[in-house]
């Protein structure tokens, strides 16, 4: 795994503020450089990429009609 990759996994992570996975993804290489887990954590990044981009997906899906007029009920009102 490169830094590139790392890079582009921040760049991503912060472009969605998905701050949560940005601490677990800190730790993960934390723990690998201080006790020597590289390949441990290799895992652990790659299933944190993989999280990342389930929830960027998430962002990206348009508001159902229901989630609409939950947010904006002024949108919905009927006179």
């Amino acid at each position: 795994m490169s830094d590139q990759i790392l890079g582009i996994m921040f760049d991503k992570i912060d472009q969605y503020g998905l701050t949560e996975i940005r601490e677990e993804l800190i730790n993960v290489m934390s723990a690998a450089v201080y006790s020597n887990a590289s390949g441990y954590a290799r895992y652990e990044i790659v299933k944190l990429w993989d999280l990342v981009e389930e929830e960027i997906a998430k962002q990206s899906e348009p508001p159902t009609e229901e989630q609409l007029s939950l947010e904006h009920p002024e949108m919905f009102d009927e006179e």
